[in-house]
């Protein structure tokens, strides 16, 4: 009897590319893509630092490039034997992209189009793209927004996503090119390079130190994600055909996990116990979206593995033990 001929769509034939590998999202990525048998290539600049991804150096499947997704040597370098793309790199955020534009518009939006025709000319499989929520801006939050809503950006860091969006979904499907774009919620969770400027995040860690929090626009929606959940639905998305998803856009998260500002904080108070919470109504940040994410549920097929109180008691415990430290929080907000 013959042995059975292995799919070419297996992991083990597929050698990843995730550009920004080193960051929050990327150091849990790479883990999940390793722990799935994929192979695994990181471009990343290191301008966080490459702690998040030392304890994966010596593992026989992941490789890592230190190099800038904005040099097309280094992307052509990085692409060579590449099957599929996890677009992560950029400058994130509305006060980063706003302190230097120009770099946010060369990293962010003309990184992503050179990215995109590169990968077009190697007929590369999947091209996954790290969009955001925040697209939405200022919204109508008595009703949930699907990928057909309004877009109302607030931000540059806003404004260049959704450019790398309309780019990407006018080269679908020209040349065997398949993008994927994901709207994913704001992250939070316990990671290889643990973020401490996200809502979850900086709430849990300041209302454990001070026992106090400043809270501003209480009232405001967000859909939360944690970035192990990001990490689940990349991986679902390279087991699925390109050609199910090319040139569609996802909201990334879950309906379950919209919550306004005061829900978080009295899921933080029901791990760590009471604290002070001082409400200011003064709003620097007018973003208010609640995001309906219908679309992506029917394709997933599985719930959230950490809803937000799950978080939060993991970043208690990394708290409380010492593996996340004042100097962590101080290093790892982006200002």
């Amino acid at each position: 009897m013959k042995p059975k001929k292995k799919s070419l769509h297996s992991s083990q034939y597929r050698l990843v590319l995730v550009t920004g590998g080193a960051g929050y999202k990327g150091s849990t990525l790479c883990r999940e893509l390793l722990f799935h048998g994929y192979k695994v290539r990181v471009l990343d600049n290191l301008m966080y630092g490459g702690r998040s991804l030392a304890g994966l150096i010596n593992h026989p499947q992941f490789e890592f490039m230190n190099g800038d997704v904005t040099s097309a040597k280094d992307l052509d370098k990085a692409l060579d034997e590449v099957t599929d793309i996890i677009h992560l790199a950029a400058i994130v955020g509305d006060k980063p992209c706003e302190r230097d534009p120009q770099r946010s518009i060369d990293v962010n939006y003309k990184a992503t189009q050179s990215l995109a025709e590169k990968a077009k000319k190697r007929r590369i499989n999947h091209f996954l793209f790290a969009s955001t929520c925040s697209n939405y801006g200022v919204a109508d939050t008595s009703k949930s927004i699907p990928e057909d809503g309004e877009l109302n950006p607030v931000s540059l860091y806003a404004e260049t996503k959704i450019d790398c969006e309309r780019f990407l979904t006018g080269q679908a499907n020209h040349n065997g090119f398949c993008p994927t774009m994901f709207r994913f919620s704001t992250a939070f969770g316990v990671s290889g390079r643990t973020r401490f400027d996200l809502t979850v995040n900086s709430f849990t860690y300041e209302a454990l130190r001070d026992q106090r929090l400043i809270v501003f626009a209480e009232e405001s929606w967000r859909p939360f994600i944690h970035v192990l959940d990001m990490a689940k639905i990349y991986c679902k998305f390279l087991e699925l055909p390109k050609e199910q998803v090319s040139g569609q856009i996802f909201n990334a998260g879950w309906n379950e996990q919209n919550f306004i500002k005061r829900d978080i904080i009295e899921q933080i108070k029901s791990v760590i116990g009471d604290f002070e919470v001082d409400y200011i109504n003064t709003i620097e940040d007018k973003r208010s979206y609640r995001v309906d994410f219908s679309k992506i549920e029917k394709i997933l097929g599985f719930s959230p593995v950490m809803s937000v109180r799950d978080g939060v008691k993991e970043l208690v415990a990394a708290i409380k033990s010492g593996l996340l430290t004042e100097q962590d929080f101080e290093k790892n907000r982006l200002k």
